[in-house]
């Protein structure tokens, strides 16, 4: 995203600026920082979901300069089902549910302790091995891309080719459903898109709205790694889609 275009969008009406810091089907990392600094210029709330990022590259609410930033636990192997949400000292908000004090009277109802526990044990974990996680994950990521094209799929890249998540790979297969390729290598685990908008067959909203072609979007598969994903694993997914893409 050009930071420009926010700053053209803000109105004196606008009282919040909301921007996923990464995409969920790309893994493109977004600007942030820069947005934050021209929300906060315009007097704005800055609010960014972490959800697809926090686990897997630095997240730093200062750096990011954020009023508020969202978390979801089982992105980052805690139970699904818990989140959390950081406020930034001094922003106010209207409690989600009314009639008791909790969460610092932003929501009534006794907490769940035990998953809150297994959110904190989930961001200690991913804490200790961020980097070196971050760094086996983009290997293998570029090494998936790297060995279907050697292997001769058509495949193009979606999404910045630098500033992306190390776990995710969005790739179009050109002159192919990516459905129907999923569908004939039902031993790979993969979506053509993500997990909010299951099911659909027309293209990708996201990709659409990068100006790919519909036809091309239609060919696109996302790849997500996962903390024990494999060198083999990697291998043995690029040798099943380029045999199953050659004609017979």
């Amino acid at each position: 995203m050009d930071p420009s275009d926010v700053e053209k969008a803000i109105t004196s009406r606008t009282i919040l600026v909301t921007i996923m810091h990464a995409n969920n089907e790309t893994g493109s990392i977004q600007p942030i920082a820069d947005i934050s600094h021209i929300a906060r210029e315009h007097g704005v709330l800055m609010h960014t979901d972490a959800a697809q990022s926090v686990g897997k590259i630095p997240i730093v609410v200062d750096d990011l300069q954020v009023d508020l930033l969202t978390v979801a636990g089982h992105k980052l192997y805690a139970p699904k089902g818990i989140g959390a949400l950081y406020v930034r000292r001094g922003v106010q908000l209207e409690p989600l549910i009314h009639g008791a004090g909790h969460e610092g009277g932003r929501r009534a109802g006794t907490e769940n302790v035990p998953y809150m526990v297994g959110l904190g044990e989930a961001c200690r974990l991913a804490g200790e091995t961020l980097a070196e996680t971050a760094r086996r994950l983009s290997g293998l990521r570029d090494r998936l891309f790297e060995a279907l094209h050697a292997g001769g799929a058509p495949v193009r890249l979606n999404g910045h080719p630098t500033e992306r998540l190390p776990n995710t790979l969005n790739v179009s297969f050109e002159g192919h459903d990516g459905n129907a390729l999923l569908a004939r290598v039902p031993e790979i685990a993969a979506s053509t898109g993500s997990a909010c908008h299951s099911g659909r067959t027309e293209p990708s909203g996201v990709l659409l709205a990068m100006r790919l072609q519909p036809d091309i979007a239609l060919g696109a598969v996302r790849f997500s790694l996962g903390r024990w994903t494999t060198a083999d694993e990697i291998e043995r997914a690029a040798t099943l889609i380029t045999s199953r893409l050659r004609p017979g």
